[in-house]
């Protein structure tokens, strides 16, 4: 593999650059700053339209095994696809731009998405259990534009179960390397999903054979995916795009500085792999595309795994 990256041994507080961590503990928004945010959320027909043009500039992947109990959830920094069955979000597609990034400090603002009926919204309470993160799809650290962005990348809509070593370990290390990508290149557009297919024939499982996470007050209503996975797409001067699609199993796996380069590397992967375990038609407008086989380089600090340091902000 050839990657450009600059090997430094940063002290904690420097991986805040990469990977939007701070080792203190994040304050909580307050009842007001929550109802602004809900508001927030509240999109105009037009304004939702807009929203999807600015993120999902090749429309918004298709559903290939359709399901009544899906729904697109439109906000203005990133757009849902939500499965009110395994009430956790089935892709994020956010267009991440460099000069987008790290403005405000986190506030975590977990809470009910008000935009979904009861029976179909994750709750803080159902991770209330001793081994699931809370994990971010569309991650907070590239929603820092404003307070309001920030708070809402907390809504449980856009949570999935994830390991502490998936969550703060490789799964916040390619997040980081994403924004390092978006930095050299300015804007960077980014699908990410999660995957259920516990049998492992490649395909998409019916949402039966999900397993549930079991909460402390015995409710077992949030799904636990298989496999998460990211489509990065840059666009190029020519129309075309670049694309790089990576896929990672839902594990205790805790790779390390380059190990995690190389755990990276060995799952890259392809859109049509993708799209055949998701249910999906990740470009349904037929976009001239040019697959990457191996991570793209970058530069910047060596990516560090924080599943034991300490609270993840992504």
């Amino acid at each position: 593999m050839h990657h450009i990256f600059r090997t430094l041994v940063p002290a904690l507080f420097a991986l805040a650059a990469i990977t939007g961590w701070t080792p203190a503990a994040a304050a909580d928004c307050t009842a007001a700053e929550r109802a602004v945010a809900d508001r927030a959320l509240q999109l105009s027909a037009s304004d939702q339209r807009a929203s999807i043009a600015a993120h999902l500039p090749w429309g918004a992947p298709r559903e290939t095994v359709p399901a009544d109990n899906e729904r697109l959830l439109v906000q203005r920094d990133f757009v849902i696809r939500h499965d009110g069955d395994l009430r956790v979000p089935l892709w994020t597609a956010e267009r991440v731009d460099a000069a987008r990034l790290g403005r405000i400090p986190r506030e975590d603002c977990f809470r009910a998405d008000p935009r979904l009926p009861a029976a179909e919204a994750g709750t803080p309470r159902d991770y209330d259990e001793p081994i699931y993160d809370q994990g971010h799809m569309a991650p907070f650290a590239n929603q820092t534009s404003s307070a309001v962005a920030g708070h809402n990348s907390f809504v449980m809509s856009n949570m999935t179960p994830q390991t502490c070593q998936l969550n703060r370990g490789i799964w916040q290390i390619l997040e980081g390397i994403t924004r390092l990508w978006a930095t050299e290149h300015g804007t960077v557009y980014v699908l990410s999903g999660s995957v259920f297919d516990r049998d492992g024939n490649g395909r998409r499982d019916a949402d039966s054979a999900a397993r549930r996470m079991r909460s402390r007050s015995g409710t077992e209503r949030v799904a636990v995916p298989s496999h998460f996975y990211k489509v990065i797409a840059i666009r190029r001067p020519d129309g075309s795009v670049s694309t790089l699609s990576i896929m990672l199993p839902h594990n205790e796996a805790n790779p390390d500085g380059p190990a995690a380069l190389r755990y990276l590397q060995q799952h890259v992967t392809t859109i049509e792999a993708i799209e055949q375990v998701a249910g999906i038609d990740v470009f349904p407008s037929g976009a001239r595309i040019e697959e990457a086989r191996t991570l793209w380089p970058f530069t910047g600090r060596q990516p560090r795994s924080l599943c034991n340091v300490g609270r993840t902000t992504n």
